[in-house]
């Protein structure tokens, strides 16, 4: 008995004398291990390779999984207390069970469920499902143990906005890398000799750069020109760029123990709500569960509706359809698979596919705030029990003015198309439902109707409805309809001679007035000045006819307010202005707020006040 006493003694110190050392050995090993994981994943999809070559590339992949079990062991080993490790690291724990599990089954029985599931299903030709699933099975590892990874701002001035403009731009530019590997687009037919050829850098940063700020502006058509490889890049980067704002917030939040300073916080708190930021980390979990349920159940409802078509001509193509839209709808990217897009003959006048992308996007426009706040149980049976409790003031703001602008848009387009050509051969209701999408999709970017079709009145409507946008922390773009609120409010403040604006009998503090005039003023001027810029790149193809200057506005708007709806000029842009195009999806998936910050100095608050003054108006 002393004896063993004496071995477990010793196991303690040997544990905690090396625990230290062993555990920070492990973080570097975990980030190199991480990179070589990635580097094989883009080696393996990004080139052709024969049947042998891919075999050895997923056996060497296999190896990294030796690492992850070594690494979890040992974290396990050094760790204080089993349980509380356990339970802290439940999700990893899962996986990595469920792993030794296959492995059990299939050297005991030779089964493999994923391979057998991808050749069911048809995914064995374009994309091997087996060795699919096995990387992303790595990349959530490789995600945890990066997770782990630490970084020190403590003491240092570092503007959180500035930092997530580095990060944002970082994964346009990776982006724009992978759609340039080879097997991301279609062999192109030379001389009757079929050729796998690169996408071009300029257009290459440009589809990263839509789909990562959601826009939807595409100068090659998605499924003829990419392969099901590009389309999964473009579809990540959507789901990446989709979380946005909200995300910048909470990373910095759950990752605080990076030192950042207090001024820092504030405009974290700023940013994204100042409700939410204390409990950020299990905020990031619950919006990262909604918008997946979201788009499943989305998906799920387009797997029934979609029409059969050319496109659809197989259960995998028929999954990859629904999942796809579902996703690009939720986080208003506008971007389709169908050529034309959702103009499509296939889906044109397909209205019950209609009804459901409606509904999707509109719920991708009202922002997870809002969505929280509209399905909290426990916020619901408080109302319940005490009546005079309503929505929280954001919330009303976000359902009320989407619902208006969505009632707005859909009677003047009922009116002013009513006899043209994009309603003329429809009943009442299909003319409602049409309306109601070509509204709707002033976020997204999804039109059933040619935009060439409709007349310039509607155009303008249209051109103002994108550049309100939707609301606050969601996936929509524009100024935001909170931001268009507080003008209104305001004005009819001035109007009224009320000295204090208010709204749903609350006072709305004069800051937040003063940044809603900001942001209105700085999009203005970013509009005005990517406007004027292109009308110098573009001269050529204005005085050529090949464009207009409404289309040239209507595209910028379009880009700007990150919604994607064209008068179909995009491919007529020159190199220059694509990248005045990038410039202004960049800016306006940001948010101007955010920029604003990012350029702004910390400014001591002075105690005094000067003299008022008296400037005549009008």
């Amino acid at each position: 008995m002393k004896l063993y006493r004496n071995i477990r003694e010793r196991i303690k110190l040997a544990l905690y004398n090396t625990r230290s050392f062993s555990l920070q050995t492990l973080k570097k090993l975990s980030i190199i291990s991480s990179i070589i994981g990635v580097g094989l994943m883009i080696y393996y999809h990004g080139f052709e390779h024969s049947f042998e070559h891919k075999n050895n590339l997923l056996i060497l992949l296999k190896g990294l999984f030796a690492y992850y079990f070594f690494s979890y062991g040992i974290r396990m080993i050094y760790s204080k207390n089993l349980f509380p490790f356990l339970k802290e690291n439940w999700l990893e724990s899962v996986m990595l069970s469920i792993l030794i599990a296959d492995v059990g089954i299939y050297l005991a029985y030779d089964v493999q469920f994923i391979r057998d599931l991808s050749l069911r299903l048809g995914f064995g030709q374009d994309l091997d499902l087996y060795g699919l699933m096995l990387q992303l099975y790595l990349f959530i590892l490789i995600v945890f143990e990066l997770g782990k990874a630490e970084i020190h701002f403590t003491g240092k001035k570092v503007n959180p906005a500035i930092i997530f403009i580095f990060i944002f731009g970082g994964l346009i530019l990776i982006g724009g890398g992978l759609l340039m590997l080879p097997e991301m687009t279609r062999p192109v037919l030379v001389d009757g000799v079929l050729l796998n050829t690169s996408m071009n850098f300029v257009d290459a940063f440009f589809t990263s750069a839509s789909a990562t700020c959601v826009t939807g502006l595409m100068v090659e058509d998605t499924m003829s020109f990419f392969t099901l490889k590009g389309q999964l890049v473009i579809l990540m980067l959507i789901k990446v760029g989709g979380l946005n704002i909200v995300a910048f917030g909470l990373f910095f939040a759950v990752f605080s123990r990076f030192g950042l300073r207090v001024r820092q916080h504030d405009i974290i708190e700023d940013i994204v709500n100042k409700v939410t930021f204390h409990s950020a980390k299990g905020f990031f979990g619950k919006i990262l569960f909604i918008s997946l349920a979201i788009e499943a159940v989305g998906a799920l409802l387009l797997f029934f509706l979609l029409p059969e078509s050319p496109e659809i001509q197989t259960i995998s193509a028929r999954i990859h359809f629904s999942i796809f839209h579902a996703i690009s709808a939720f986080n208003n990217a506008g971007i389709s698979l169908y050529e034309g897009g959702f103009a499509n003959a296939a889906v044109a006048t397909n209205f019950p596919v209609l009804g459901v992308m409606s509904a999707i996007i509109f719920i991708g426009t009202l922002g997870f705030i809002t969505i929280l706040d509209l399905i909290s149980v426990k916020d619901f049976r408080e109302r319940l029990d005490k009546p005079w409790k309503k929505l929280h003031i954001g919330t009303r703001v976000g359902l009320l003015s989407n619902t208006h602008l969505l009632l707005f848009g859909a009677v003047f387009f009922l009116l002013l198309e009513w006899g043209r050509e994009s309603l003329v051969s429809q009943n009442f209701i299909e003319k409602v439902i049409t309306s109601i999408f070509q509204v709707v999709n002033r976020t997204a970017g999804f039109n059933s109707v040619d935009l060439g079709s409709i007349g310039l009145p509607m155009i303008i409507i249209i051109v103002l409805l994108m550049f309100i946008g939707g609301s606050s922390s969601s996936t929509a773009g524009g100024i935001k309809t909170s931001t268009m609120t507080l003008i209104f409010v305001s004005i009819y403040t001035t109007i009224t001679g009320k000295k204090n604006a208010e709204l749903f009998n609350r006072n709305i503090a004069k800051d937040l007035l003063l940044k809603a005039y900001v942001v209105v003023l700085f999009a203005i001027g970013n509009i005005f000045l990517w406007t004027f810029l292109l009308s110098i790149t573009e001269a050529d193809a204005l005085a050529a006819g090949k464009m207009t200057l409404i289309q040239m506005v209507f595209e910028e708007v379009s880009a700007f307010s990150t919604v994607g709806l064209s008068l179909g000029v995009t491919t007529e842009f020159s190199t220059a202005g694509k990248f005045i195009l990038i410039i202004s999806m960049f800016i306006g998936r940001l948010g101007t707020l955010m920029l604003l910050m990012a350029l702004s100095k910390q400014v001591t608050s002075a105690k005094y006040k000067y003299p008022d003054a008296h400037i005549m108006i009008g």
